[in-house]
C-alpha cells in the first residue's frame, strides 16, 4: 500500500611493540589512517641493473664506531641504526638513535636520524612522539638540501602522522606536496587516494572555507571538490551539476582527469538508482515501536529531500510481523527495485539464507550466524554494539594503550561487545589483563577492588608490618600492569562504577565506554559521577542542525529511547541509491546520522561514530585522537 506522509504522535605514553603487532597497527591505522583505507604509497627507490655491495652489518659498524671520532663516530652509528632497522630489530635502533643529540648533528646526520627515529617511532605506534620529530623547526629549513627519495620518506611519515593524529588539513597539505615529488604511477594514484580520504573527514562547512581561503591553487580545487562530494551525499543530481561546474573551472587541476573512485560512479548511480523502495518494518507486536521509529527517521530523511526538489523514489511498507518472505515476495510483485529491513534478527536470518535474491536487500540488523558466502545483493546495516568496541579498541591502541581490563555486566549483548574488543585488541598487539563481570545492584565497590587487586597490596603491607616487626606507613597501591579501561554499562551503573576507580586508587586510568554509557540526554548533575569517561557515540545525539531530527521532534511522540532508531532509519534513506557505490569503491564513507558509513567486503556496513567525553557532567564531543596532558579527570 501507498504510504502516506508520517504523522505519528594526551602525551601518550610510548611502548615498544612486537614486530607483529607493529605490522597490525600499521595495517589497521597507519595505511587506513582513522580516516583513509587505502595504501599508502612508499617511497621511490632508485631502480639500477648494477650489483649492489653487500652493506656491512650493525655489529662491524658498531665496532667501527667505537674507534672513530666525532662525526664520522656518529655517521657510523646512524648506518648502524638503519642497518637494524632493515633487519625490524627496531628496539636496538631505538636505543641507538635516543641516544644520539640530534641538535648536534651536522645537517645531512640531522635529517637521517629525523628519517631514522621517525620511521622507529611510527612502527612502534608512538605517534606523539613521532610528530615531533617530524615538526621540529630546524626541518623546515632542510627540504632544498634533500635528496628527492629522503623528502619523499619524510614528506609520507609526516602525512601518515598528522592523519593518524587528526590533523587533516596538515596532512592534506603534506599529500599535495607528495604529488609533485611520485614519478611511480602506482605510488602517485596511492596517494591521491589517501589524501581523498583526507579531504573526507574535515567538516562540510571547514571545507566550504578552505576552499576560498586557501592560497594554492591545488590546494584550493581540492576543497572545492571535497566539499561537493560531502554536501550532497544524499542527492545525486546536484551532486552532479555542481562536479560538472568543477570541472569547467578546474581544467588544470591534477583530479580533473583523474576524479576519486566515488565520484566517477555518479552517473551510473542516477541511472540505475531505485525507482521503488519497499520498506519491510514490524507494525505489531513487540517490535512495533520500534518498526515505528525506523520508519520515522526514514521519512524524515525522505520528505527532507523531497522539499529540497530531490529525487525520491515510490515507497511503499509492508508488515515484517509474520511471515517476512512473504512480505519480501509481495513487495517485488509490487514493483520494488530495492526492500529495506526487517530489524528483528530472526528475519534477517531468514532472508539471509535465501539461495537468492530477485532484488537487494538492505537489511536493518544483522543475521544470527553470518552466511557461510556472501549472498550478492544482501547489505547488512545496523546498530551493531561489535562495531562500537572494535573502534573502542582501535582508538585506544592510537592514543598509545597496551594493557587493557574489561568490565561488562552477565548480559549476552554485552559478552559479544567484550567479545569484539578482545579479538580487535588483540589483533593489534595489546594483552586483556583482566576480565571482570558484574551483576546490577552488584557491589561495585568490592567489584573494582577485586579487578584493582588492591586487597592483595593490603596484605603485602601487612606481611611487611610482620616481617620488619613496626608499623608502616602506606596506602594501598592498585595493580600497574593496567593502562586503561574499557567499561560497558548503562548510565545509572557507571555512575556508581567510575567513582570506585579514584577511591581505589586507579582514577588515573583512563576509562572507555560505548554508546550505552550516555542516556542521550543531557543530564549535569547526575553525570558528574561519569567524568573523564570517553565515549563514541552517534553523531545525531549532537547534531543540533539536523532537519531530519527537527522533524521527528516535531512530528512524532517518540520516547528519547527511540532516538538511535530514528538515526538508523535516516540513514537507511540516505544509503538507499548509494549501495552499489560503497560496494565498488571500500574507501567511501558516507557520513551519516549514525556515523561515517562503509562498507567490509561481506557487504556488511560499518559504523565510525564520534568520540565524546564526560566534562562537569556533561558529554563533549572530541577530537579524533586524545593527548592525555589534555585529558581533565
Amino acid at each position: 500500500m501507498p504510504i502516506r506522509p508520517f504523522s505519528c504522535t594526551l602525551s601518550t605514553k610510548l611502548r615498544n611493540l612486537s614486530i607483529n603487532a607493529l605490522s597490525t597497527l600499521l595495517m589497521s591505522t597507519l595505511i587506513f589512517g582513522l580516516v583513509s583505507c587505502s595504501s599508502a604509497p612508499q617511497p621511490v627507490k632508485p631502480s639500477s641493473t648494477k650489483t649492489q655491495p653487500a652493506k656491512p652489518s650493525a655489529a662491524k659498524l658498531l665496532n667501527l664506531a667505537k674507534q672513530a671520532q666525532s662525526p664520522e663516530r656518529e655517521s657510523l652509528l646512524l648506518e648502524a641504526a638503519e642497518a637494524y632497522i632493515d633487519a625490524r630489530q627496531f628496539n636496538r635502533a631505538r636505543d641507538l638513535l635516543v641516544d644520539l643529540n640530534s641538535d648536534t648533528l651536522p645537517d645531512r646526520d640531522y635529517i637521517k636520524h629525523t628519517d631514522l627515529l621517525s620511521t622507529v617511532a611510527l612502527h612502534q605506534g608512538s605517534n606523539f612522539l613521532a610528530h615531533g620529530i617530524l615538526t621540529k623547526p630546524r626541518l623546515e629549513q632542510q627540504w632544498s638540501n634533500m635528496e628527492p627519495q629522503t623528502e619523499v620518506s619524510l614528506r609520507e611519515k609526516r602525512a601518515q602522522v598528522f592523519a593518524l593524529l587528526g590533523e587533516a588539513q596538515n596532512s592534506v597539505a603534506e599529500r599535495i606536496q607528495l604529488s609533485g615529488l611520485i614519478d611511480n604511477k602506482d605510488q602517485r594514484q596511492a596517494n591521491q587516494d589517501v589524501l581523498w580520504q583526507n579531504l573526507m573527514s574535515i567538516p562540510f562547512a571547514t571545507l566550504q572555507q578552505l576552499s576560498q581561503d586557501e592560497n594554492g591553487q591545488a590546494a584550493r580545487g581540492w576543497y572545492s571538490l571535497a566539499a561537493i562530494n560531502k554536501n550532497n551525499q544524499i542527492d545525486l543530481e546536484q551532486q552532479r551539476e555542481q562536479l560538472q561546474q568543477w570541472l569547467s573551472v578546474w581544467r588544470q587541476h591534477p583530479a580533473h582527469d583523474n576524479l576519486p573512485n566515488d565520484l566517477r560512479l555518479l552517473q551510473s548511480l542516477i541511472e540505475q538508482q531505485p525507482q521503488q523502495v519497499a520498506l519491510l518494518l514490524p507494525m505489531q507486536g513487540k517490535l512495533a515501536e520500534a518498526g515505528e521509529a525506523v520508519r520515522d527517521g526514514f521519512f524524515a530523511a525522505y520528505f527532507e529531500a523531497l522539499a529540497n526538489g530531490r529525487h525520491t523514489p515510490e515507497v511503499r511498507q509492508y508488515d515484517s510481523s509474520g511471515d517476512a518472505l512473504a512480505a519480501y515476495q509481495q513487495a517485488i510483485a509490487d514493483g520494488a527495485d530495492l526492500v529495506i529491513g526487517p530489524i528483528d534478527k530472526e528475519k534477517v536470518t531468514e532472508i539471509s539464507l535465501m539461495p537468492s535474491l530477485e532484488v537487494p536487500v538492505l537489511s536493518l540488523n544483522y543475521p544470527d550466524t553470518p552466511p557461510a558466502e556472501p549472498l550478492k545483493g544482501f547489505y547488512q546495516f545496523g546498530l551493531a554494539v561489535e562495531d562500537e568496541a572494535r573502534q573502542v579498541a582501535r582508538q585506544a591502541f592510537l592514543e598509545g594503550h597496551r594493557q587493557a581490563m574489561v568490565i561488562i555486566p552477565s548480559q549476552e549483548w554485552s559478552e559479544r561487545s567484550a567479545r569484539a574488543f578482545t579479538d580487535e585488541w588483540e589483533k593489534l598487539g595489546g594483552a586483556v589483563v583482566n576480565r571482570t563481570q558484574f551483576q546490577t545492584g552488584a557491589n561495585y565497590s568490592g567489584l573494582v577492588k577485586d579487578a584493582m587487586l588492591i586487597e592483595q597490596s593490603q596484605i603485602r603491607t601487612r606481611e611487611m608490618q610482620e616481617l620488619l616487626g613496626i608499623p608502616l606507613q602506606s596506602s594501598p597501591r592498585s595493580r600497574s600492569d593496567v593502562d586503561m579501561i574499557f567499561l560497558i554499562a548503562d548510565p545509572a551503573q557507571a555512575r556508581q562504577i567510575k567513582p570506585t576507580f579514584a577511591f581505589h586508587y586507579a582514577g588515573r586510568i583512563p576509562v572507555y565506554s560505548t554508546s550505552q554509557v550516555y542516556s542521550g540526554q543531557p543530564n549535569p548533575k547526575a553525570d558528574r559521577d561519569l567524568n573523564g569517561i570517553r565515549f563514541n557515540t552517534m553523531p545525531w545525539l549532537f547534531d543540533t542542525t539536523s532537519r531530519e531530527k527537527q522533524a521527528v521532534a516535531q512530528y512524532t511522540t517518540s520516547a528519547a529511547v527511540y532516538g538511535r532508531l530514528h538515526a538508523l532509519g535516516a540513514d537507511a534513506f540516505r544509503l538507499y541509491a548509494r549501495l552499489p557505490q560503497l560496494e565498488q569503491v571500500p574507501d567511501m564513507r558516507i557520513y551519516g546520522a549514525t556515523g561515517a558509513l562503509h562498507m567490509l567486503s561481506d557487504r556488511r556496513i560499518e559504523r565510525e561514530q564520534i568520540w565524546v567525553r564526560f566534562r562537569n557532567g556533561e558529554a563533549q564531543p572530541l577530537p579524533m585522537v586524545i593527548n592525555e596532558n589534555d585529558i581533565q579527570y
